[in-house]
């Protein structure tokens, strides 16, 4: 039977691993087996700098492991109401807006951004330094590389991944109008010029 302790407010498997004193965190999460929040960041060249941040009612399930930020960004961030499958890798200093789906074993290297609403397929392999925009999709395995552009509101596939299609079945089930979609690609291009 799973066993769970309710900690701050939030559910916390009895083995997972928390580094509270860099750790701030919402309400609601749950926080499952093995789950690891709060190593050193993994970056030979620099050393782990700041806090984790996550929001509210966020999934965390078996074997995730999040990493503390270095001083490139001094916080790595979870927004709220995001799912995260088993054996996910979030590297030091991303940031993960709402309601996000990162499937199993997905991976994302270091300063990596993903805006509202993505949803990355089973493995996907993000390189450092990228933005995912808001409702993009990526297909199972997909190498997201490093100078791909991940515009909000398409599909991804591939090793190395290409855009596909427009994301119609994800926007409609948002309700996402075009006025809202260019909003959220002039978003995209502010986080990417910065």
């Amino acid at each position: 039977m799973l066993r769970y302790k309710k900690i701050k407010d939030n559910l916390v498997h009895i083995t997972a691993v928390i580094n509270w004193k860099k750790l701030i965190i919402g309400k609601g999460n749950k926080i499952g087996p093995y789950v690891v929040i709060g190593n050193d960041a993994q970056y030979p060249n620099k050393k782990s700098s700041g806090k984790i941040i996550i929001g509210d009612k966020n999934v965390f399930n078996e074997y995730v492991n999040i990493h503390l930020p270095t001083n490139i960004r001094n916080k790595t961030i979870i927004g709220n109401k995001n799912y995260f499958m088993n054996s996910c890798t979030i590297d030091h200093d991303c940031s993960i807006e709402n309601n996000v789906v990162l499937s199993s074993n997905t991976i994302l290297g270091g300063n990596v951004t993903i805006m509202k609403n993505a949803q990355l397929g089973m493995r996907t392999s993000v390189h450092q330094n990228q933005i995912i925009g808001s409702f993009a999709m990526t297909g199972m395995n997909s190498v997201i590389t490093k100078k791909l552009i991940v515009e909000p509101g398409y599909i991804y596939f591939g090793k190395p991944a290409k855009k596909v299609k427009k994301n119609l079945i994800g926007l409609k089930r948002n309700k996402i109008s075009s006025d809202i979609l260019k909003n959220e690609y002039k978003r995209f291009l502010l986080l990417k010029n910065k």
